[in-house]
């Protein structure tokens, strides 16, 4: 075993602990006794010590919460969020002062943040990269998804996109039984039912054969996932971790830097990534019926660098050598197949980018708020989620203001009750700009994608919402290419088909308790 400055400091801490029981019994036969026949007997000096205890409390209890609340304030303002999240917070802290600070410790934001950043931290890279094929719209967003977040132009990639779960789930698991060499994978929710299984089952069939698989899975999306589907895989020779585990998924602190990533790449050929995660509901089989939502399986230069999200995701987890990200050592992890002439990819050139608590600057944020910005022509966005922050929202209507064709295409049902509500509260705003919004009838649509003019369109996990746009870790692809765009626009015109456009006259008739509840759940909505 390596002997690590952290095992020393442990192993040190166990020997103090150890060494200091002699002193801990006769300081504590002072205050207590102990007998079968009597149990617990508190001592007179205990008492004495209690009440002494009580008296300084009630005495001084007004200096203490008057420190408790400068403490805290001023802790929730050096953390420099947005406005709107530090007001919800002092006025939760004002408001209940010791129920608030539980609530705070589970709920806000950790303060560890430097240290998972500098975990996650990437180096510089080459300088900015210039296309001299590029639109102006378009070389600035590269210049910025690159200076933010060092995410390069792969200039050569082929892209099928998927708009169903089964369809997307079939080739994923053909391509995992033509898997030769490594299978890299990453969910942020997987769950023990059918589709996991079959899921499951393939990967273990691969594994057996040779095939060295790492799986990939957030603790808390997947915290239903039991331990025999894990031991199945581990018996099988599947390498298995879950992101930032924790003892209590729903209340532990940690809930916060959730793994939202969705990531396969296959003998470092062919990567998949987009909104599906791995359980029936995906299939359409669950409580909100047919599912429609947006996957990608490309090609090209692009797999590595999806590859490299993944691995440093993995290597913070497993505790690998985070050097297995650089080019030199990724084959470490998996050697890249031969490539022959006939499968060269045709050029396709886009952007691979991430972000997260690691991001200082939250590269996807940034880029769709270029893409909207900027859009001349049209601006169509999917969501399921539609609670972006205030700088967002005037980024939104300021382009439809400007007479831009600004569309949004958002679910009718609901699978996350102050979500679905808080995104209804901003209709009426958006609609009073010239947004058009289309409700989607036929199911519950998951997909995240936005179109900018005809040539620019991004795909991947993040939602319109401020935890996907700052706090959770995410990937999307920023894509520059007419054909694709095309692609994505029809089928968006295929979702109007199945969609409801709701008009500002009927939106603002509504009832007076749907008003309500919008107004509850967007006081809210900075934590959503």
């Amino acid at each position: 075993m390596r002997l690590t400055l952290k095992r020393v400091f442990f192993i040190a801490w166990i020997a103090f602990i150890l060494g200091s029981i002699p002193s801990i019994t006769v300081f504590l036969k002072e205050f207590a006794s102990f007998s079968f026949e009597t149990g617990v007997l508190l001592s007179p000096r205990f008492h004495a010590a209690a009440a002494k205890i009580a008296g300084a409390v009630r005495q001084y209890a007004w200096h203490i919460l008057i420190a408790y609340a400068i403490i805290i304030s001023m802790v929730i303002f050096m953390e420099n969020q947005n406005p709107d999240r530090t007001i919800l917070w002092l006025l939760t802290l004002a408001l209940l002062p010791v129920v608030g600070l539980l609530i705070y410790f589970i709920f806000g934001p950790e303060f560890s943040y430097q240290k998972v950043k500098k975990r996650f931290a990437k180096g510089k890279g080459p300088p900015p990269p210039a296309s001299e094929t590029s639109g102006d719209s378009r070389l600035l967003l590269e210049r910025l998804l690159f200076t933010s977040s060092g995410a390069e132009i792969m200039p050569h990639n082929k892209i099928k996109i998927f708009t169903d779960g089964r369809e997307k789930f079939d080739a994923l698991k053909a391509d995992i039984r033509r898997a030769a060499c490594c299978i890299n994978m990453q969910y942020f929710v997987i769950k023990d039912d059918y589709l996991g299984q079959e899921v499951s089952e393939e990967l273990a069939a691969a594994a057996r054969r040779g095939v060295k698989i790492r799986l990939l899975y957030d603790a808390v999306g997947s915290f239903q996932l039991s331990r025999g589907f894990i031991r199945r895989l581990t018996e099988a020779g599947v390498e298995c971790h879950s992101f930032m585990p924790m003892s209590f998924p729903r209340l532990r602190r940690k809930m916060n830097f959730r793994n939202h990533r969705k990531i396969v790449v296959i003998d470092n050929t062919i990567a998949y990534t987009g909104g599906l995660n791995i359980g029936k509901e995906y299939l359409g089989d669950g409580p909100l019926g047919y599912w429609r939502d947006t996957h990608v399986r490309f090609e090209g230069d692009a797999v590595r660098e999806i590859n490299k999200i993944f691995l440093q995701d993995w290597c913070f987890r497993s505790g690998d050598d985070p050097t297995l990200i650089t080019d030199e050592r990724a084959a470490d992890f998996c050697e890249p197949l031969p490539v022959t002439p006939e499968a060269q990819v045709p050029p396709l050139p886009l952007q691979v980018v991430a972000s997260g608590v690691n991001s200082p600057w939250h590269p996807i944020s940034q880029g769709f708020f270029n893409m909207i910005t900027r859009a001349v022509k049209r601006m169509w966005i999917t969501s399921p989620y539609f609670v972006p922050g205030a700088s967002f929202m005037r980024a939104v209507t300021s382009t439809a203001l400007a007479g831009v064709d600004v569309r949004l295409l958002l679910p009718t049902k609901k699978d996350h009750f102050l979500v679905f509500w808080g995104s209804r509260s901003n209709y009426e705003n958006l609609l009073r700009a010239g947004v058009r919004i289309f409700l989607y009838k036929k199911g519950f649509i998951h997909a995240k994608t936005l179109l900018a003019d005809d040539e620019i369109s991004s795909v991947g996990t993040c939602n319109m919402d401020e935890r996907s746009l700052h706090i959770n870790f995410e990937n999307q692809l920023f894509i520059y290419d007419k054909d694709v765009n095309a692609e994505f626009a029809a089928q968006f015109e295929k979702d109007l088909d199945d969609s409801l456009e709701i008009g500002l006259d009927e939106w603002v008739k509504r009832p007076l308790w749907q008003k309500v509840i919008e107004s509850f759940a967007r006081i809210f909505s900075a934590q959503i």
